[in-house]
């Protein structure tokens, strides 16, 4: 019987900070999607149109983000973590929404 080696965790890998990375202000989620393993979020920002007047309010789609599942339950994960680290809990806001 051949036997196998029991697997080793992956080495932490280093993380480089990129300066010049996009920073995006999103002030809505327009859709979400799950396709082949992948959580696709489309992310909106408000904007004026100020070519009109009064000036309209739009929502403008700024970006898509593309996650692996396991990436996006990380995700869910950490923000939970850190919005109750600073007294926001996600929760109430989320079943206010239901109703």
């Amino acid at each position: 019987m051949k036997m196998f080696p029991h697997p080793q965790p992956a080495p932490e890998l280093p993380l480089i900070d990129n300066s010049f990375a996009p920073e995006l202000m999103v002030t809505g989620v327009s859709g979400m999607g799950l396709l082949n393993g992948v959580v696709a979020v489309t992310l909106e920002s408000l904007r004026c149109d100020h070519s009109k007047t009064p000036p309209p309010l739009e929502r403008l789609v700024v970006a898509r983000l593309a996650l692996p599942v396991a990436s996006a339950q990380n995700l869910l994960l950490s923000l939970q973590h850190f919005l109750g680290q600073h007294g926001l809990d996600p929760l109430p806001l989320a079943q206010e929404t239901r109703q």
